[in-house]
C-alpha cells in the first residue's frame, strides 16, 4: 500500500475564488461525489472523496491556496481501485502525508515522493541514466 506519489494536475482556478468555490468546482468536476475526509491547512486543503455506491473506492485531492490548483494525488501501489477511509487514515498517521501536504509545493509531478507506512516521507535523489 501506497509508495512513489503520482501527481496530477486537474485544473487550475481563479485567485479571485474562495475554497468553497473551489471545491463547489472539484465535486462538479468529480460528479459529486462524497466528501469522507477534510483536512485544512493555511495552504492547502486535503480531501477524500467517493460516491455513494463505492465508499472504499476514493480519490484524495489537494487544493494548493497559493497556486489555486486542485491536484489528484495517487500512488504507484497498484492499488487501482481507489483508497477507503481507513487507508487515507493510514496515509496520514503512519506515512505522514500531511507534512508534504502543509507544504503543496512539495507535491509536483517531478518530485517522486516516496511513502511507506511508519516512515517519513522519503524523496529519493535521481537516478543515474
Amino acid at each position: 500500500m501506497f509508495g512513489q506519489i503520482q501527481v496530477t494536475r486537474i485544473f487550475q482556478l481563479s485567485k479571485h475564488e474562495t475554497v468553497d468555490e473551489a471545491t463547489a468546482k472539484l465535486l462538479q468536476f468529480a460528479e459529486f461525489p462524497k466528501i469522507h475526509r477534510w483536512i485544512q491547512f493555511p495552504t492547502s486543503v486535503v480531501v477524500l472523496l467517493a460516491h455513494p455506491d463505492a465508499l472504499d473506492c476514493g480519490a484524495i485531492y489537494v487544493y494548493d491556496r497559493k497556486r489555486c490548483v486542485w491536484l489528484w494525488v495517487d500512488f504507484n501501489d497498484r492499488n487501482y481501485g481507489g483508497y477507503s477511509p481507513a487507508e487515507f487514515d493510514v496515509l496520514i498517521n503512519q506515512c505522514h502525508f500531511l507534512r508534504l501536504v502543509a507544504s503543496p509545493s512539495l507535491l509536483s509531478p517531478v518530485n517522486p515522493w516516496f511513502l511507506t507506512p511508519g516512515q517519513q516521507p522519503q524523496n529519493p535523489p535521481s537516478l543515474p541514466v
